[in-house]
């Protein structure tokens, strides 16, 4: 049986708007896992977090957390890549300059250099993050105490979206990062040459399964390059246009079973 590796971004893909997965998706890809096949979250979540999402789906469902930064297989980490301390540095700078939040990231740890967002302590909805520990980064020196720990960061701006622009045209200058967004009120900060495309690739190789045979679901700019790694890149219908065009076949949104629609057709079930 050729086996085939299946990747979901969360938010807008694989989750509908209450945090939940619908019945349909969950339980074919259930069926895919227990008949050999192999399903990773992949999202730009934390560890912690991106973890309790895919146990959710089923014990055996591997982990893509911090949009790349980590991989884990079978609930053990076999790659982690840490941001350089110069380039998160620069980051924390020029975003102290242009007053705008930043957060950033360890596999169990938010550090954020203003209030939190509501949805990072509301006992409704923290499971977006579920971080084990909220540190506040007000300082340099209090930045430099912990920047050893961090594996990617966030800028989130929910009203000026002019200033969001301007501070992210400033941080593609810097040597060392690279900068995507998820979505329109943020940018997402990484270590250099490592998002969600190197991570499926390294996730694939690992489980030595065939480029062709990867298929990847995604709405957002930071799910673009494994759309473009995988065997079928597929966009939600709630996707933008750009995600679209990079993607080899585009199903229905994320509230209306986008994925078990895709995988049902695609794998003949």
């Amino acid at each position: 049986m050729e086996k085939y590796l299946i990747c979901s971004d969360l938010d807008g893909t694989l989750l509908l708007k209450n945090q939940t997965i619908s019945p349909k998706t969950l339980g074919l890809l259930q069926q895919l896992i227990e008949e050999g096949h192999h399903f990773a979250v992949s999202t730009g979540r934390m560890y912690n977090s991106a973890t309790d999402f895919a146990k959710l789906v089923h014990p055996k469902a591997d982990v893509i957390a911090s949009n790349g930064g980590v991989v884990a297989v079978s609930g053990e980490i076999i790659q982690q890549e840490k941001m350089k301390q110069s380039a998160l540095l620069e980051t924390f700078l020029l975003c102290q300059d242009h007053d705008l939040p930043v957060f950033f990231f360890s596999t169990d740890t938010v550090y954020y250099t203003k209030n939190p967002p509501y949805y990072f302590t509301d006992e409704e909805d923290k499971g977006r993050v579920n971080a084990t520990k909220l540190v506040a980064i007000k300082t340099k020196e209090t930045f430099l105490e912990h920047a050893n720990q961090f594996i990617n960061g966030i800028v989130i701006e929910e009203e000026d979206f002019d200033k969001l622009a301007i501070l992210r045209n400033e941080l593609e200058k810097l040597s060392d990062v690279s900068i995507l967004s998820s979505h329109a009120n943020n940018i997402e900060i990484l270590p250099k040459d490592m998002d969600k495309k190197y991570a499926v690739k390294n996730l694939a190789a690992h489980l030595d399964i065939k480029p062709e045979n990867v298929i990847s679901f995604g709405d957002g700019e930071n799910d673009i390059g494994m759309l473009e790694v995988a065997g079928a890149g597929v966009a939600m219908e709630n996707a933008s246009e750009l995600v679209k065009k990079s993607a080899d076949f585009v199903t229905t949104a994320n509230d209306a079973d986008g994925i078990y629609y895709f995988l049902k057709k695609y794998l003949n079930r």
